[in-house]
């Protein structure tokens, strides 16, 4: 070979590698995406709040809205490491919501200073 076809070789193998580095950062982000339509289920542990709720959300580019018939807003994001940050407001009333999502499921818990109570949540991606 010539000096010159090495390199040339060396900066081929280099491309590929490149590829490939790309192309598995594309997979980690797209099995990182937590865009989808989620129900969510709640307990309340602590205060007189409802026992359960079951509500629907809609993660969007990591946004959150709610979805569907739920009698709540729900606002906020989950990064794309899958914490969740958000917040449920139904009736003049705020719950503080945290957790953590992957593999399409996720769970956490919430608290509300304006209603008093406290209690943990389970989210699964439908479809």
């Amino acid at each position: 070979m010539t000096p010159g076809g090495n390199s040339s070789l060396a900066a081929v193998l280099m491309g590929a590698a490149a590829i490939s580095a790309a192309q598995a950062q594309d997979g980690v982000a797209m099995r990182l995406n937590h865009d989808g339509i989620y129900a969510v289920n709640i307990v309340t542990q602590q205060g007189s709040c409802n026992r359960d709720y079951h509500w629907m959300i809609a993660v969007s580019g990591g946004r959150v809205s709610s979805a569907g018939d739920t009698p709540m807003a729900a606002s906020g994001q989950i990064n794309q490491r899958g914490i969740v940050d958000l917040a449920f407001r139904r009736f003049g009333q705020v719950a503080k919501v945290i957790g953590k999502l992957a593999m399409g499921s996720g769970s956490g818990t919430w608290s509300s200073k304006t209603m008093q109570c406290a209690g943990s949540w389970q989210a699964t991606r439908q479809g």
